[in-house]
Order: structure tokens, then C-alpha cells, then sequence
């Protein structure tokens, strides 16, 4: 399978960083770290950290030395057996659904081993744990049952509506002004044939994620968000809750002026 067709993608995360910049303040180290300012002002005094002091007096972190100590503390947490301990002893106190919560989040951020493991104060191997989940999405973990369940390609009412990219612009355009709409994208990988027969047809999507609009949107806005690709886009709606409308189409950015046409 393909690195691209592994790769979850979702919407915004809550304290993402869209730009990254040249240094971090120390709420930032102590947000990245997974630690209080006081324990960052005690890394200064330590000199595990150098921070530049600017002329107000802010000091400024350069974030490739967060990262190295990161680790630092992420080799130290496993190498010492109180550490660990107390690692798993905060695991075991949250819940299932928050402790999946808080360690997707940070996988969303695109965040290191070291900076989850400090941040969440959990152990390196119940983070692998979860990055194996987060990385096998819901199709593919039906796939590999020995009796899948998803919905079939055909069914009672027909085929799955595949529409072409004009049809699909449409739909978009004519999205209700004014009730939030949320656009969900999932990667088509094509049919799945499974069982002895091989008869039996599956849908096979990667969810990509979704985000939320207002009004009609263009399909640029997908473009933008996810690049060229065969999706399957759906349209839901919050007011009445239900599915507006879902279509499998192919997307490709508009030729340029006197561009040759595809063959």
C-alpha cells in the first residue's frame, strides 16, 4: 500500500501551528515539553536550556534545542524504572477514550515520541500502541477481519454515485447559504473483492478528514485542503442532522490556458 494512502489527514487541530516560528517563549517550551514554567525557569538554571534574552527582557528559546532535550528526557523517562512507573500509573488513571484523545491530538500535530511521552506522561510502548491505530483507518481495519463489514459497492439501490468533477462543482455551489455544512473527504482506493467466491464488492476509503463551511464553497477549497486524487466528498448537514449528499468523483485542478488536452 502506498505511503500516501496510509497517511490520515484531518481537519485543524486546536493549538496546531500553521507557521513556525524562529524561537518559543517559555510557555511555549513548557507547552511542547509537557512541563510548568517553573520547570523550565529550572532547566535555564540547570543550563539544559540557553535562551536569548531579548531587549523587554523576554527570553526566547530556539526550538531545535526544545527538540534535543525533548529527547533528552523522553531516554531518560525509559531508562528510569521510577520514571516509567510513574508514566504508567498516569496512563492508568485516564480513561481509555481521553488517554486515545490527548495522544491522536498530538499525532495530528505531527508531535515526536519524546515530546508525546513527556507531554502526556505516558509510556514510549502505549504510544506505539495507539500510532498503529491512528495509522490503520477504518477500512483497512475491517479489511483484515476475516469477514469484513462494510457497506457493499452494490446494493438494493443501485451503484455507489460517482459524478465528474463539473457535477461535483455543482453541488458545492449550490451548498445552503448560511447552515454549516461539514465537507467530509475520504481517498477511493477502487473496489475490494473478498470471500471464497470473491463476489462480494466492498467500498475501500481512507478518510481524509472534514471541515465545516457556511455556504457553497468551489472545489478549489478541496484541492487546497487534500491536492489532486479520487475522493469520495459528503455533504452533512446540521439542521436537520443528515446526510445531504455523497458522490465518489475524481479532482484534478483546472488546466492551464492553451494547455494540450489529457489524453
Amino acid at each position: 500500500m502506498s505511503e500516501d494512502v496510509n497517511r490520515p489527514h484531518l481537519s485543524l487541530v486546536a493549538g496546531s501551528e500553521t507557521a513556525k516560528p524562529a524561537t518559543w517563549t517559555r510557555s511555549q517550551v513548557a507547552e511542547r515539553l509537557g512541563v510548568s514554567v517553573s520547570t523550565v525557569r529550572r532547566y535555564e538554571q540547570s543550563e539544559r536550556l540557553h535562551p536569548t534574552v531579548g531587549e523587554d527582557g523576554v527570553r526566547n528559546f530556539a526550538p531545535d534545542e526544545v527538540k534535543r532535550l525533548a529527547k533528552t528526557l523522553a531516554a531518560e523517562l525509559e531508562a528510569s524504572p521510577r520514571a516509567l512507573a510513574r508514566a504508567e500509573a498516569n496512563a492508568a488513571e485516564m480513561t481509555k477514550g481521553e488517554l486515545a484523545t490527548a495522544v491522536f491530538e498530538r499525532f495530528e500535530q505531527r508531535q515526536s515520541l519524546a515530546e508525546i511521552v513527556i507531554g502526556v506522561r505516558v509510556p514510549p510502548d502505549v504510544v506505539r500502541g495507539l500510532y498503529r491505530e491512528w495509522l490503520l483507518s477504518l477500512c483497512e481495519g475491517e479489511l483484515i477481519q476475516r469477514e469484513p463489514r462494510l457497506p457493499p459497492m452494490r446494493t438494493e439501490a443501485g451503484m455507489v454515485r460517482r459524478v465528474k468533477q463539473e457535477e461535483l462543482e455543482q453541488l458545492l455551489a449550490e451548498l445552503p447559504d448560511g447552515e454549516p455544512t461539514r465537507i467530509s473527504i475520504g481517498l477511493d482506493c477502487d473496489e475490494y473483492s473478498a470471500g471464497p467466491d470473491a463476489a462480494t464488492e466492498y467500498r475501500f476509503v481512507i478518510e481524509r478528514g472534514g471541515f465545516i463551511v457556511q455556504g457553497p464553497i468551489g472545489i478549489d477549497e478541496i484541492l487546497r485542503r487534500h491536492g489532486k486524487g479520487k475522493y469520495r466528498v459528503s455533504a452533512y448537514g446540521f439542521d436537520p442532522p443528515g446526510l445531504r449528499w455523497e458522490v465518489f468523483a475524481n479532482i484534478y485542478p483546472p488546466l492551464p490556458p492553451n494547455a494540450p488536452p489529457a489524453r
